[in-house]
């Protein structure tokens, strides 16, 4: 192979990669290990990982160096969790690249990489047209649920992933029918559903179960998600005059005060009638409370239904329920 040819072929094989290349290639090329030493030591090129180089000089942009990250791990790695998740706007770009390789595959850490090994990796769970090549969606997720800390951020998780353009509560539940023991996957499955119905974070998911539980009637909802992560959702139920406000900044940190103080209110609510304002520690420590509050304002509204009392209800419920 000639110089020029040599170019043009290396300059082929790291189009399709930005510029990154293995030491195979170079080799095929024509290009010896002096060579390729006398480009990296003047700087034309740069050597980013084992037996991978880049074409340039200069700053390596990301897509670069998880294609590197790729020739570097060899045959059927893929980028995948957060790399993968950044790529399906679940994520914030992380810090370093993600990848999965078989666990037969013997592939050495590295520094800024984090490979993962799975019995499970197949073919089908790479998706067939993005590149750098990366996990789909669906086994993105279910990658990601092994890192959720709890059920709420698992549901949130799956909210946004079925909320966007790359996969959907369907396509997540044949995912999980094929991985018996994902994290969370009963918690999951239980929820799809109310995802598939709409629900957009897992305030809706934890309101649509508790209303379902106690059959209480729904509402309009309008979703909002704050720069800060927090959400949002008001609730309106036209036919009882009823509004109910689910604050996510209502957080845990609270101050066991503002949660006596926003109990009280809402005690007076029912007195009273109309607006509650229930924060996350209400909806995952009490449910059933919160379930009976509106259950008693709507009899106060008109609503003549029977009130469901669900397994973690309290054994006497107030009267008019």
């Amino acid at each position: 192979m000639t110089s020029p040819e040599r170019h043009a072929h290396l300059a082929m094989l790291g189009a399709e990669t930005g510029g990154a290349i293995h030491l195979d290639s170079c080799r095929e090329a024509g290009l010896s290990d002096e060579q390729l030493a006398w480009l990296v030591e003047t700087r034309r090129w740069q050597s980013p990982l084992p037996r991978v180089y880049v074409t340039f000089s200069g700053p390596i942009p990301t897509t670069t160096l998880q294609h590197a990250a790729l020739l570097y791990a060899g045959v059927g790695a893929v980028l995948s969790h957060e790399t993968a998740g950044y790529f399906y706007r679940l994520c914030r770009e992380p810090g370093r690249i993600h990848l999965t390789v078989r666990y037969d595959r013997d592939v050495a850490d590295q520094p800024g990489l984090v490979i993962h090994r799975s019995r499970t990796l197949i073919e089908a769970d790479t998706h067939p047209v993005f590149t750098p090549r990366r996990t789909t969606a669906e086994r993105t997720v279910l990658d990601l649920l092994a890192g959720c800390p709890t059920a709420d951020a698992a549901l949130g998780l799956v909210a946004d992933a079925c909320g966007g353009v790359f996969t959907s509560a369907e396509k997540i539940r044949d995912a999980l029918t094929t991985r018996t023991r994902t994290r969370w996957r009963k918690v999951v499955l239980e929820a799809l559903p109310d995802v598939r119905a709409g629900a957009q974070s897992a305030f809706e998911v934890r309101d649509a179960r508790m209303r379902r539980a106690h059959n209480l009637p729904t509402g309009d909802r309008q979703f909002v998600r704050h720069a800060d992560g927090t959400e949002h959702l008001d609730i309106r139920i036209r036919k009882y005059r009823m509004d109910v406000e689910l604050d996510g900044r209502l957080g845990h940190n609270r101050s066991p005060e503002v949660w006596r103080d926003m109990r009280r209110d809402n005690r007076s609510e029912v007195e009273r009638h109309r607006h509650l304002r229930y924060g996350w520690a209400d909806m995952i420590e009490r449910e059933c409370e919160v379930a009976i509050q509106q259950a008693l304002i709507l009899r106060q509204q008109g609503w003549t239904d029977q009130f469901r009392r669900c397994p973690k209800c309290p054994p006497d419920l107030p009267p008019g329920l």
